[in-house]
């Protein structure tokens, strides 16, 4: 086991050295400062063009560069941006070897306003000043190529070789590329590099107006306002390179205004904000430039990405990036020891270490803590707060998030812990340009991040930014995974400067953010079920009130029926008194008794708390003593006794039933009982069946049925009726012609459905 270890060991050690080694060829520095060669800050993919290339063709190969430098839908860094603007925004102009001069947009802009005749110009007839460049050599750093670019106030400085041959391209760009100035940046407020002069003009300038504004005036954009009024709010940008462009397309400048073209929205940014955040929300708002207002609101200056490197002081760059370096070297010189060291690896061999045993032990209660407290609790930010609070605590470090990521792979740290005296990042919305295309990926597969010291972790510098703005030195970050969604990140940071993270550090966070995606799955399922709950519950209480509405509608309904069918019964009755003929009065009665009938169905589930069905029970005693008021003059001559208990009917069955009982009461009512008796009697009964049908019984005990009439064949409109409405209960009628006296009607039938059915 010893002997695995040590091999472990001298492998880490090989392979920190070997990317030191790398490290330091790929960037060839001298001893005292080893960021500052000007070998690492060259260009060497410049835009090259013969000095007899005519000036239209030139700006073509410019204006196509610069519309290269960017592809749609495609995020890339700011780096990589300002490189590719910055390559196309020059040609250098080379006869063989020899570097004859480099063709710029502001010679292009200057020969486009003087009124020339360009159409047989070549560029050698253009560039016409003496040619400003830097020889290679060991003393030559990209502080000495920056301070040529600021004292001759040009963007493009060839490197030649001792024989005058090209070497490559220094620009502001790729100076910025390669200063690692973030530190300095966030100290920095945008006051101490803005410069004037600002040239303000309206919007609807033309755009060779504006043209000849940046030759006159030396810059390189104009902002455009709303209006010609003195306080109008800045409205957009227009730059050389958008001028060129219009101009390569054969277009007629005079004629366009600048609002046409213009870059638009302008940001603006106070002066005291700090330069490395306000190039990160330059970033965020993904424009090439941005103002800077004073504590007034008026418009000092116009800043770009490479602003800094034009007004800074270069000894006091100078001072930040030998720092910086000091303090990388003072961090592998400490890993170098470490790994040099004969003592047991504490992460190697903890059982033989009572630190180290204790820091596993500790580790272990923290995972089990963390996953007793989501046994235990739903309330997922309390389980993310806690966990936090407790690694950064146990990690000694100076910051732990949980970083959620967005649909378009911006984020928002949504839990924090942080130590006194650092600035707090909890609720911060980050869009990292470089994170989609370099990285996302790499984490949903699972990948780690052990970032001892972000300037030696081959990060990208938007990155790195970002990093900074929140005082990163070192990071420890590992994915947080739902399935094959990348749900977040979970992040330690030490801020106060680099950090070696140990074996059992990266193992603690890996494992953490396994219990984290489990207490994160948990909750949203639990969310999950709540909402569908609480939408349940909508949904029941919308099916109330609609249900609600419906038995409204419904009980107002059978009042309007039921009163249409009273008012008809009542027109009847009062017809009635002008009819003589006792016949056709009889026909009356007993058609204004069958509309009772069926006006009384109406008023009972008026009546009744449930609308589908009424009481047949109350129905028939109702009906009952209608028929006998109606027949007053009978009264004396029978009682009338129902039974139907517990027997409910809907409405397309209780209709047709009820018009048979009136049939069949009225019929007895009328031949049943010639001569008035005390023990006269009219029988209505309805009972289920074991069949779940219903019986209905009409029996009464007068003089009978006469033998020779067949009630299913007579003139008789009442029989008739009952046979019909017998028919459409789909049920079944006998007459009991064996009983001594009277008549027995049975009709056996089933509830009908709401389609007519039985």
């Amino acid at each position: 086991m010893s002997d695995i270890r040590s091999t472990r060991l001298s492998e880490t050690s090989l392979v920190r050295v070997l990317l030191l080694n790398i490290h330091r060829f790929m960037h060839p520095q001298n001893p005292s400062t080893p960021f500052l060669a000007l070998d690492a800050a060259l260009d060497r993919r410049a835009l090259i063009v013969s000095p007899d290339t005519s000036f239209s063709e030139a700006i073509a190969m410019m204006s196509k560069a610069q519309s290269s430098c960017v592809l749609p839908g495609l995020e890339l860094s700011l780096n990589t941006t300002l490189m590719s603007e910055a390559r196309a925004s020059g040609l250098l102009i080379v006869e063989g070897t020899q570097l004859l001069g480099v063709f710029a947009e502001r010679d292009a802009l200057e020969a486009i306003v003087s009124g020339q005749d360009l159409t047989a110009m070549t560029l050698t007839d253009v560039v016409q000043r003496s040619m400003i460049r830097c020889t290679a050599s060991e003393d030559q750093t990209v502080f000495t190529a920056l301070d040529q670019l600021r004292q001759h106030q040009i963007h493009h400085l060839p490197v030649v070789d001792d024989q005058g041959q090209w070497l490559g391209l220094i620009t502001p760009a790729s100076l910025r590329a390669l200063l690692p100035l973030d530190e300095l940046l966030k100290s920095k407020p945008l006051a101490e590099i803005v410069s004037p002069p600002v040239i303000q003009a309206p919007a609807t300038t033309s755009v060779l107006k504006l043209a000849q504004l940046m030759v006159e005036h030396g810059v390189e954009c104009v902002v455009l306002t709303s209006s010609e009024e003195t306080d109008a709010q800045p409205a957009g940008l227009l730059l050389r390179r958008h001028i060129l462009q219009l101009w390569a397309l054969g277009l007629e400048l005079s004629q366009i205004p600048a609002q046409t073209v213009m870059s638009a929205p302008f940001l603006c940014l106070p002066a005291s904000e700090s330069v490395l955040v306000a190039y990160w929300e330059m970033q965020q708002a993904k424009v090439q430039r941005f103002g800077v207002r004073d504590a007034e609101g008026s418009l000092l200056g116009v800043i770009s990405p490479t602003s800094f490197l034009e007004m800074l002081d270069l000894n006091e760059m100078h001072s930040a990036v030998d720092q910086l370096q000091r303090s990388i070297e003072q961090f592998e010189v400490s890993k170098s020891k470490a790994d040099q060291d004969p003592r047991p690896d504490l992460d190697l061999q903890l059982l033989e270490n009572p630190t180290g045993l204790l820091e596993q032990l500790q580790c272990s209660q923290i995972l089990a803590a963390m996953a007793l407290h989501i046994r235990e609790s739903l309330n997922l930010t309390d389980i993310l707060q806690r966990s936090v609070e407790e690694v950064r605590q146990f990690l000694k470090t100076d910051r732990v998030i949980i970083y959620q990521f967005h649909p378009d792979w911006s984020g928002t740290v949504v839990v924090e812990s942080v130590a006194d005296g650092w600035r707090p990042a909890l609720h911060s919305r980050i869009h990292d340009t470089c994170f989609a295309q370099n990285y996302a990926q790499a984490y949903k597969r699972g990948r780690t991040q052990v970032c001892d010291d972000i300037y030696t972790a081959g990060l990208t510098q938007c990155h790195i930014d970002i990093l900074v703005i929140y005082d990163v030195r070192a990071s420890l970050v590992v994915p947080i995974l739902q399935g094959d969604h990348l749900w977040g990140l979970l992040c330690a940071y030490h801020c106060a400067g680099p950090r070696r993270w140990r074996a059992f550090e990266v193992e603690l966070l890996k494992q953490l953010a396994t219990h984290i995606a489990i207490a994160i799955q948990q909750s949203e399922l639990y969310q999950q079920v709540q909402t569908e709950l609480q939408e349940r519950r909508r949904t029941e209480e919308q099916l109330k009130l609609s249900l609600k509405e419906k038995e409204a509608l419904l009980k107002e309904i059978h009042h309007r029926v039921k009163n249409n069918l009273q008012v008809i019964s009542s027109v009847l009755r009062l017809q009635s008194d002008y009819i003589k003929d006792d016949r056709v009065l009889a026909l009356f009665k007993d058609s204004q008794n069958r509309i009772r009938s069926m006006a009384l169905i109406h008023e009972k589930l008026h009546q009744s708390s449930d609308l589908l069905k009424i009481n047949f029970e109350d129905y028939i005693r109702d009906l009952a003593d209608n028929l006998l008021r109606s027949y007053a003059a009978n009264v004396q001559a029978a009682t009338l006794q129902t039974e139907a208990a517990g027997v409910w009917l809907n409405i397309d069955t209780a209709i047709p039933c009820g018009l048979i009982i009136n049939e069949l009461v009225s019929n007895a009512l009328k031949h049943a009982f010639p001569t008035p008796a005390p023990d006269n009697e009219i029988r209505v009964e309805i009972v289920p069946t074991a069949d779940h049908r219903l019986t209905l019984t009409v029996r009464d005990n007068g003089v009978g049925f006469p033998p020779d009439l067949d009630f299913r064949n007579t003139d008789s409109l009442g029989l008739e009726l009952v046979c019909v409405f017998t028919e459409q209960l789909e049920g079944t009628i006998d007459l009991d012609r064996t009983v001594e006296s009277g008549t027995t009607l049975t009709i056996t039938f089933s509830e009908l459905d709401n389609t007519g059915k039985a």
